[in-house]
Parts: structure tokens; C-alpha cells; sequence
């Protein structure tokens, strides 16, 4: 094996360079390979996270619409109901004042008469009947524990509670 020393010390570190360059680029290939694939998964994981946050967020607002909506129901339910009792109320009240009104119509007494002969006549049965004015309009017929109350407060009462389910029907 003659030859230059030199010539082979040369070849020798050529090709030992040759392959640690080699080494060396498939080193950085597989961790440039590596580092895209960590960074694409990093970058799923994110996007992963970010859909998961929007959807959540997503119910999160439908939840305090339907809260808000549920609530904006019930404030108009809350005032629809307030409307109707104020109407009623007054409704009531002119009835009441209309019922007053009845004592100055000539046929106030005849209304009395006839009320006080109906009472008389359930009341028989339980004895003796006595019967007393009302200081609103009326009269009030008792005999034993039984009790007629024909004031025109409770006979406009009477009246209204007749009339309930008609005027119920109004609001519907």
C-alpha cells in the first residue's frame, strides 16, 4: 500500500466530513420535521381550544338571551296584569258609585220592598225576621243565626263575582 500518507489523511476527513455534514442534515431535517409537526399541533390544540371557548361563549350568550327575553316576559306580563287590576278597580269603583247613585232613583224603594219581601221569604223557616238598613244602600235581613246581606255593597259584589268569568274572557 504505498501512496501518499497525505492523500489518504485527506480522503480519510473528506469523507468523515462528508458524513458528519450528512449526519448533521439529516439531524436538522428530522428536527425541523419535528419542530412543524409541534408547531401544527400546537397550532390544532389552539385552534381546537379557541372553537371549544367561541362555542362556549356562544351558549353562554344564547343562555342570558333567553334569561333577558324570559325576563322582558314577565315585566310585560307583570304590567299587562297591573293594567287589567287598575281597569277592573276602576271599573268596580264605578259600579259601586253607580250602586250609590241607585238610592236617588224613584224606584230605589221598590227595589227595597222586594228585596225585604225575598229575604222574609227564605227567612221564614228560622223564626222571626228583622230587618235593618245599611248606611251604603240596602238592607240586611236576619232571623235566627241565618243572615241576608241585600246591601248594595254586597249586591254589586255579588254581581262582579257573577260576571268574572265574562270578564276574564275580555283579557283573553
Amino acid at each position: 500500500m504505498g501512496g501518499d500518507a497525505r492523500v489518504t489523511l485527506d480522503a480519510l476527513e473528506q469523507a468523515t466530513l462528508l458524513d458528519a455534514r450528512e449526519h448533521a442534515d439529516a439531524i436538522r431535517s428530522a428536527a425541523e420535521a419535528r419542530a412543524q409537526a409541534l408547531v401544527a399541533a400546537a397550532q390544532a390544540d389552539a385552534d381546537a381550544l379557541l372553537a371549544e371557548q367561541r362555542a362556549k361563549a356562544e351558549r353562554q350568550a344564547q343562555l342570558e338571551e333567553r334569561r333577558q327575553l324570559a325576563l322582558a316576559r314577565a315585566d310585560a306580563h307583570g304590567l299587562v296584569l297591573h293594567a287589567q287590576r287598575s281597569v277592573l278597580s276602576e271599573a268596580k269603583a264605578a259600579v259601586h258609585t253607580a250602586a250609590q247613585a241607585l238610592r236617588e232613583d224613584p224606584r230605589y224603594a221598590h227595589l227595597l220592598a222586594r228585596l225585604e219581601a225575598q229575604a222574609r221569604a227564605r227567612l221564614a223557616s228560622a223564626g222571626a225576621v228583622q230587618v235593618a238598613s245599611t248606611p251604603d244602600g240596602g238592607l240586611i235581613a236576619r232571623a235566627g243565626s241565618l243572615q241576608i246581606d241585600h246591601s248594595l255593597h254586597a249586591q254589586v259584589e255579588r254581581c262582579l263575582r257573577g260576571l268574572a268569568g265574562e270578564l276574564q274572557r275580555l283579557w283573553l
